[in-house]
């Protein structure tokens, strides 16, 4: 059959001619697996508080939670010494390495339908959980697995309830405050329901993952790098996003950013040919020149900005949903199998399912390989005052919860990081498995072993390309495109595998004109900090504070003069106190809450708060300029609506 290359995107000719008569799932059939394309169709057009008994409720809970917190704590400490023979075997070596509805496609994924949760908390230990592939169970959080992370602000299923489709937000029945539980699939911002993978078979599938563009659009949108400015890109990403519109009820007609959540053809067309130009780094930069704009007073300018900047991380959410479903589906497959090496019977399938497995894995090392170096420094620091700052903050800080929902421990991260690395290794040489994905992934997995920028790029150029007959230019752009995909997964646990592929981005594009980067000077603050030499530059400005805030809190506390050591001692212990009189726990030794610190003067006129010099470094106070956009900053401009607006006051 036919193709057609340009710049690493490889096309079908027939699937060309089937993505422009299948509308919404047209979808370019690939005949290389490196880059491909997708063809996108046009978009289609309060839950009551309960405030009853809550102080019954968290007497029972915390009764609860000291009972459990006995048996947790005993099976932690006897962990390490049970293993303590094995553990030197199993350390590991480290090689760097949501939302509405759903459709009978999704539902006959690889994700399992929940069941009603078990009214009584596993009998496992912690680490037992996390080795069999299971969310660490906690009351009233979501703890981690060994694929995703763990959560205090997400909501977890109550005993008897369904998980719902998609990710929705509920009413914590006991605070009364809106909390996030999350769903089996991801929604597409655009249509607002569940994505839906495409039925036309796994290549289309992996278009969807990988998505691009047909070489005449690529053409008609592709930036110039050599020479292309800032203002250029958000010119140009104005104009492919700016439709016809109309206002039915008055017949107005203008030009202008479709309202949320539609979009154009035009403006994702726009964004798939510039996917490694874009991502992150735009999104960054919008945001910097509308609060530029702001700083400065110009209204109108600011909420074309905000509008503008909006849209663009809408087209993000759009392009990347497959993405995040496709992986959202492997993490179901490797998780609940960890452990288990024979990785075909339970990671083999279509090439796009492979690829998510893969990535699945990796980000999975990368992750448990950060835990283990934090564990290793924690491990070495003294448990004394002397180490409080670094231990504060080195790590997850949820393992200072009462009864922290992540294992953090050496002994247990070296375990399960051991693993981790085996299970990948298993996977890479599987060839049935490894050796026909994207050239792109395939090169994370060898990249990683090599030291230094220049072996790296002599490798690229003379082994790794040549053997995968691809073009090192092609080789640059599909790891960019990727890493923006992976930059739109949630930080935790895929952060860490993503800054890797940053790395390696940065390190092949040396000595090329890829290596140029017209954002750097808007959003690194390299070029000072006035508005006439940092096109990036905004002014900040110091806020007042009520004298009952936590600023003012700290304000009131002892401080060190300048130019003197003072007493460290003093001073951490000082801190210690604070944060266990204000959280309600302690980090590193011990401290007591210091009431000396609070103010007695309670009865003094309130003024404008005095910002210490060493806070305001010369910032000006209260210009007021966050404000300007009003409502509209949190709204969109339209007025939003809350139930005590309704309400009356009652005449006796």
């Amino acid at each position: 059959m036919a193709s057609t290359s340009i710049g690493g995107l490889l096309f079908s000719s027939a699937a060309l001619i089937a993505a422009l008569s299948l509308s919404a799932e047209g979808f370019v059939a690939p005949s290389s697996h490196s880059s491909l394309a997708r063809s996108y169709a046009p978009a289609s057009d309060s839950s009551p508080s309960a405030l009853y008994n809550r102080q019954a409720r968290r007497k029972d809970k915390k009764k609860k939670k000291r009972s459990s917190l006995i048996v947790d704590d005993d099976d932690e400490d006897n962990a390490p010494a049970a293993n303590s023979q094995s553990y030197k075997k199993q350390e590991p070596i480290l090689l760097g390495g949501g939302e509405i509805g759903f459709d009978s496609e999704v539902g006959e994924s690889k994700i399992p339908v929940a069941t009603s949760s078990s009214s009584s908390q596993s009998s496992k230990s912690k680490l037992d959980q996390e080795l069999s592939g299971e969310r660490i169970a906690e009351e009233g959080i979501v703890g981690e697995s060994v694929t995703s992370a763990a959560s205090v602000s997400d909501m977890p299923l109550e005993p008897g309830m369904m998980q719902p489709d998609v990710t929705t937000i509920v009413t914590d029945p006991d605070t009364g405050i809106a909390r996030i539980q999350q769903g089996k699939y991801v929604m597409d911002k655009v249509t607002g329901k569940a994505v839906i993978l495409s039925s036309l078979g796994p290549e289309y599938r992996l278009a969807q993952m990988f998505p691009g563009v047909p070489p005449e659009v690529r053409e008609q949108y592709r930036f110039d790098w050599k020479t292309v400015t800032v203002p250029e890109m958000v010119e140009q990403l104005k104009q492919a996003c700016t439709v016809p519109l109309k206002n039915s009820q008055t017949g107005k007609e203008w030009l202008g950013v479709p309202p949320f959540p539609q979009i154009s053809n035009p403006a994702v067309e726009f964004v798939l040919s510039n996917r490694d130009y874009l991502g992150h780094r735009m999104k960054k930069a919008l945001g910097r020149l509308k609060l530029r704009s702001q700083s400065q007073f110009k209204k109108e300018e600011a909420a074309e900005l905000r509008e503008l900047w909006k849209h663009f991380l809408l087209l993000e959410d759009h392009i990347s949903a497959p993405f995040r479903q496709i992986v959202l589906n492997a993490e179901t497959v490797v998780g609940p199998n960890f452990g288990n090496l024979d990785m075909k019977s339970y990671c083999n399938g279509e090439l796009y399912e492979r690829t998510a497995n893969y990535l699945v894995l990796k980000s999975m090392v990368a992750h448990w390989e950060k835990k283990y170096n934090d564990a290793m420094e924690l491990d070495a620091l003294p448990d004394d005052e002397s180490a409080f700052m670094a231990q504060l903050y080195t790590g997850d800080p949820k393992r200072y919860l009462p009864d922290p929902p992540i294992i953090f421990r050496l002994a247990e991260v070296s375990r399960i990081t051991s693993m981790a690395q085996q299970m990948v290794k298993a996977f890479v040489d599987e060839e049935e498995l490894f050796d026909d994905l994207p050239a792109e992934v395939k090169f994370i997995e060898s990249a990683l072993s090599i030291k230094g920028g220049t072996a790296l790029r002599q490798f690229m150029l003379e082994e790794f390309c040549p053997n995968e007959n691809v073009d090192p230019a092609s080789l640059r752009e599909g790891l960019k495109r990727l890493y923006q995909q992976m930059f739109n997964m949630q930080s935790d646990p895929y952060g860490d595998l993503t800054m890797t592929l940053w790395n390696l981005c940065v390190a092949t594009s040396v000595g090329t004109d890829e290596a140029r980067d017209p954002y750097e000077e808007y959003i690194a603050n390299v070029k000072g900090t006035k508005y006439e030499n940092n096109p990036g530059f905004f002014q900040t400005y110091t806020f007042n504070h009520d004298k009952n805030s936590l600023v003012r809190f700290l304000d009131s506390s002892k401080t060190i003069e300048k130019g003197t050591a003072g007493s460290a001692e003093d001073v951490t212990r000082q801190i210690q106190g604070e944060a266990l009189q204000l959280l309600g726990f302690s980090f590193g030794g011990g401290g007591s809450p210091n009431p000396a610190t609070i103010s007695a003067d309670t009865e003094r006129v309130e003024k404008d708060y005095d910002v210490p010099e060493d806070r305001a470094i010369g910032r000006p106070h209260m210009m007021g300029w966050l404000d300007l956009l009003g409502d509209e900053e949190l709204t969109g401009g339209k007025k939003e609506e809350f139930e005590a607006d309704k309400w009356e006051e009652v005449k006796s």
